[in-house]
């Protein structure tokens, strides 16, 4: 019954109404019907354990996600950058229909678009608009969501047109962002300003004590070149496009004014190429405690993190010794010119200004957010390579360059299939770094190899890559091998990967893999049978979309009823 979203939705919202009760009745006789069966494999206890978990989950559960319906437009607009004259962007705008006010916040002083706050499990709608004079699509970086709604090239609206990205948050807490997809126009569009952070929270990461508020900031960085009159100068080359002038949260020399506090970086790479090695100059500590796919199960510390384009990193700064009037700078530090022209460059990227003494109770907690699942090369049920090369044109990946709707074989797969995927950078007449990023599901990184005539390069940035937790985008430098595990998502359909240097994308270096229905989705705990510890997967998910077996990234009646059948 939770299948009707009609239904769901009023559940949610009148829980103390007649109407809610009149369901919930409903719903105590569908239970009886499928309890019948129930106790024919389980028992008289273990039924009544069962039916009592599952009535007293659900009843808690209804007020956990919320329906969010946002509209959101894509338009030309204008915006003091740099001293002089104001700079033509693009911009997002958007208001809230129904939720919490809250789901969006401006950037102040920017042009870049609302920061978006959901939860797990959160039913979202937005209703774009493209105002612009070109086709864009919206692409939701790092969240696993339905083919129709992740932004493929094959979806761009038109100028003028429109489009609904509809999907269920699955994700963990983390930070993601969202910025276009249109197939050739990636990269301009995210630079002249289509972009901006997208923050997840679930229980898990809401109970810990963590930095908040003011004291929990993203920072979406980026290079851009002006002309003479303060315009976007843009150009790409094979190499990648790399500006003068550093821009955080859309603004040139960007200062917060901190507190001796605790704070956490969401620190997101929004470069269409440059590759940063960031490091605080006064040595304070680069604590890492989050990553792609959101908090790792506990903080570790860095000499410096290496960011690629599209990576996220969370930063746990302690700032609680400094004196007032210091002023700390995070830099990208110089690394291997190995990495290609223009990369490894030293810069400072923004400053934090020390002008308020204030007492702070937080300490940097011991342990985060257990991963989950952890992946077993062993239980792989496919290995794929796919090579990065560079010939007499652009660069490819897996053979070839990007086509709208085709795939090769390597490149299907089932949902929810364990694979093993290595992503090899050691062929081509020149060998430079790549950001990889794969939509859907995040995956683990399990190994990285070096070939030998790359080694000394490698050793200026191999301390500072962070493999560990959920990722989705990775760096793979020049000689390199990387290696990693992921289930595939559930959601069927065609979906890309691709470099993450942007022009590089642009230029072709961007594949489609496609997704099949899951060959046994009732089997949750991956061990080749459906049995009771499936069943109890689904009520220990009740809260959340992860016990979903129908299809609809809901756990509900009908994921046991399932579940039962099978």
């Amino acid at each position: 019954f939770l299948s009707s979203r009609r239904r769901h939705t009023r559940l949610r919202r009148d829980w103390s109404s007649d109407v809610c009760s009149s369901d919930l009745l409903y719903a105590s006789k569908r239970i009886r019907v499928f309890g019948f069966l129930l106790g024919k494999q389980l028992g008289l206890n273990m039924l009544k354990f069962v039916l009592i978990a599952v009535l007293c989950l659900f009843c808690t559960t209804i007020a956990v996600s919320q329906n969010i319906v946002i509209n959101m437009t894509a338009s030309e607009s204008t915006q003091q950058i740099v001293p002089g004259p104001v700079t033509d962007v693009w911009r997002y705008t958007a208001n809230v229909v129904t939720g919490p006010a809250d789901t969006l916040s401006t950037i102040p002083n920017s042009y870049l678009g609302p920061i978006i706050s959901l939860n797990t499990g959160d039913e979202v709608l937005i209703q774009f608009q493209n105002d612009l004079a070109y086709e864009t699509t919206t692409h939701w970086h790092g969240m696993d969501v339905p083919d129709v709604a992740d932004g493929h090239p094959k979806d761009a609206m038109p100028p003028g047109g429109s489009y609904d990205y509809e999907f269920i948050v699955r994700n963990r807490a983390g930070t993601y962002w969202y910025h276009p997809h249109p197939d050739m126009m990636t990269g301009e569009q995210v630079y002249r300003g289509l972009a901006s952070v997208l923050i997840v929270s679930d229980p898990l990461e809401q109970a810990l004590a963590l930095p908040r508020d003011e004291f929990d900031i993203p920072l979406l960085i980026q290079d851009a070149t002006f002309t003479s009159t303060n315009e976007f100068l843009y150009f790409q080359n094979f190499i990648g496009f790399f500006g003068d002038t550093t821009l955080v949260n859309g603004q040139a020399d960007f200062n917060i004014s901190a507190a001796t506090r605790m704070y956490r970086l969401r620190l997101l790479n929004g470069s269409q190429s440059r590759i940063l090695k960031l490091a605080f100059d006064d040595g304070t500590p680069m604590v890492v405690i989050g990553v792609d796919g959101g908090l790792l199960e506990e903080p570790s510390q860095y000499p410096y993190v290496m960011l690629s384009p599209g990576e996220r990193i969370e930063i746990w700064a302690d700032f609680t010794g400094k004196d007032l009037d210091d002023v700390i700078t995070l830099q990208t530090l110089p690394y291997t010119s190995d990495a290609g022209p223009g990369q490894g460059a030293l810069d400072d990227l923004m400053t934090f200004t020390i002008d308020r003494a204030e007492s702070e109770s937080l300490t940097l907690p011991i342990t985060l957010i257990p991963i989950g699942e952890t992946y077993n090369v062993a239980d792989a049920t496919a290995f794929k390579t796919y090579p990065i090369d560079m010939q007499t044109g652009p660069f490819t990946i897996n053979g070839g360059l990007f086509s709208m709707l085709h795939t090769d074989p390597n490149e299907e797969a089932y949902g929810d299939d364990l694979e093993q995927i290595t992503i090899t950078n050691t062929d081509g007449l020149i060998l430079i770094a790549h950001p990889i990023h794969f939509h859907g599901r995040q995956f683990q990184i399990i190994s990285r190899t070096i070939d030998g005539s790359y080694a000394v390069g490698y050793a200026s940035v191999k301390d500072g890559l962070v493999d560990g937790g959920w990722q989705d985008t990775f760096l793979i430098m020049p000689g390199e091998t990387v290696q990693y595990l992921v289930r595939w998502s559930r959601h069927p359909g065609l979906y890309m990967y691709h470099c993450h240097n942007l022009p590089h994308e642009d230029m072709g270096m961007m594949r489609n893999f496609r997704l099949f229905e899951p060959n046994c989705p009732s089997d949750l705990t991956h061990d080749d049978i459906v049995d009771l510890s499936d069943l109890l997967v689904v009520i220990n998910a009740w809260s959340t979309p992860y016990g979903d077996v129908t299809g609809d990234d809901r756990t509900n009646i009908t994921d046991i009823m399932r579940v039962i059948e099978n």
